[in-house]
């Protein structure tokens, strides 16, 4: 006998007066819809928890990736400061050359006097300046990976999921896979008898005329001992940071967590217990450079992001 047959047979026997057969018919139907209903609900508050998950992750991974752009953002800000100390100490020697030829065929010697005494203490504050600011970029470099931890961390908190940051080690091996330091290097070396190569070409430039004046000589005596206590005062070279070639595929963080989903207060059978919901994104930083402050972050697509539940 079909389900169909049987319903109809119960429908005829309700008209021929047997009384309290309608009332099974009643039941399986009544049954049906509410364990549809309660299926539907339940399918929703997975399907809800999925997408609350996926978005808690995602904050995460893209607030992990957003501190690292303005790690390196910060960095090239203080790069682009060098390179300002850099110029002013090129234009301050460009004018100390021109009025050190004036005054060497006897124009304006005490100008000139009065201007190496600025223009000494003015390259030495720029110099040292410079490398002030590439310090502080290594800073820099070394607290951005626990400042991204700790935010994590704290979004982690707030957003109410359970997971782990890859990578995590904040100060590994400079290995590129181990490792959530910005992957930055040490640029070319300037030095300073470089940026001052405008000035402490004059002196050699001088010495090459056969019979000097009495005023070329005083200019040569001033310069000399300008320079000895310019480099006397040197540090050393300066080595800024600057993007590794292969950062696009190393700087990536990737996290992966779950929430969980308390069940519903509903006899539905087999829904004993809590659901956690599963999800992995994956962001980065892009763009920008060593002097320009224009890094952003974004999710990575293509089978970075999984979810999943589970019991």
């Amino acid at each position: 006998m079909t389900v169909i047959g049987y319903f109809s047979r119960q429908a005829v026997d309700a008209r021929a007066g047997n009384r309290g057969q309608a009332t099974a018919l009643f039941l399986v139907v009544a049954g049906t819809v509410v364990a549809l209903i309660f299926a539907s609900i339940q399918f929703h508050q997975v399907a809800v928890g999925r997408v609350a998950s996926a978005n808690a992750v995602d904050a995460v991974a893209l607030s992990a990736a957003t501190w690292e752009a303005r790690g390196l953002n910060l960095i090239a800000a203080l790069n682009d400061g060098v390179i300002q100390c850099l110029r002013a100490i090129r234009w301050i020697c460009l004018v100390w050359a021109a009025m050190a030829l004036a005054a060497a065929f006897g124009a304006g010697i005490p100008p000139f006097l009065e201007y190496t005494k600025q223009a000494k203490r003015l390259v030495s504050g720029y110099w040292k300046t410079a490398h002030t600011l590439v310090a502080w970029s290594e800073k820099i470099r070394k607290a951005t990976p626990y400042l991204v931890l700790a935010e994590t961390a704290e979004l982690s908190r707030k957003k109410n999921v359970t997971g782990i940051l890859f990578p995590c080690n904040p100060g590994g091996p400079h290995d590129g896979r181990n490792t959530l330091e910005l992957h930055l290097e040490p640029g070319p070396p300037v030095r300073l008898i470089d940026a001052i190569a405008p000035i402490s070409q004059i002196p050699i430039r001088l010495r090459r005329i056969r019979f000097l004046k009495k005023a070329a000589k005083a200019v040569l005596s001033a310069l000399d001992a300008a320079l000895c206590t310019i480099a006397g005062s040197d540090p050393g070279p300066i080595r800024m940071l600057t993007p590794e070639k292969d950062l696009p595929e190393r700087q990536r963080v990737r996290f992966t967590g779950f929430q969980v989903v308390r069940p519903l207060p509903i006899p539905f059978p087999g829904e004993s217990g809590k659901r956690k919901v599963f999800a992995e994104s994956e962001a980065e930083p892009f763009g920008g450079g060593s002097a320009e402050m224009t890094w952003r972050s974004r999710l990575l697509e293509g089978g970075a992001r999984e979810s999943g539940t589970s019991r």
